[in-house]
């Protein structure tokens, strides 16, 4: 009897290159917008496009819409969660309100790095700027 291991790959008949594979996946989760590390890498635009994703998603709240679900479970189960949902408000707000809190302060806190960064990248600019033509003034 083959092993499992021997119905799949080569012996199947399919060849797979996994570092094509796994480069190809790379490049759809970066596509995609879902890479973590995108942003690190420098680009400014998907610096912006996660600082955007940032600014859509920090505001956690309790209150979400209702996914309603056909037939009679939908019918149910609708009317059921809403009233469970304001009677968990109170216990779930709170820790709502500090999740939005701390997520305010870590933007701000980005913010504030960013700006910091930005301005030290220039003060560098500017200061090879200086000694590049300080070295020409000099030679003879």
């Amino acid at each position: 009897m083959p092993s499992e291991e021997a119905e799949n790959g080569e012996s199947a008949g399919i060849s797979v290159d996994t570092e094509e594979l796994f480069r190809r996946l790379k490049e759809e989760v970066r596509r995609c917008g879902s890479d973590p590390g995108a942003a690190a890498s420098g680009d400014e635009g998907e610096r912006r496009a996660a600082r955007a994703e940032a600014e859509r998603l920090w505001p956690v709240s309790a209150d979400r819409s209702l996914r309603l679900r056909p037939g009679v479970r939908g019918g149910v189960g609708t009317p059921v969660k809403a009233v469970l949902r304001k009677l968990m408000r109170w216990y779930v707000e709170p820790v709502a309100y500090d999740q939005r809190s701390f997520n305010a302060a870590a933007l701000r806190l980005v913010d504030d790095l960013q700006e910091q960064v930005d301005r030290l990248e220039a003060e560098v600019r500017e200061f090879r700027g200086q000694t590049h033509s300080g070295s020409d003034s000099r030679s003879p």
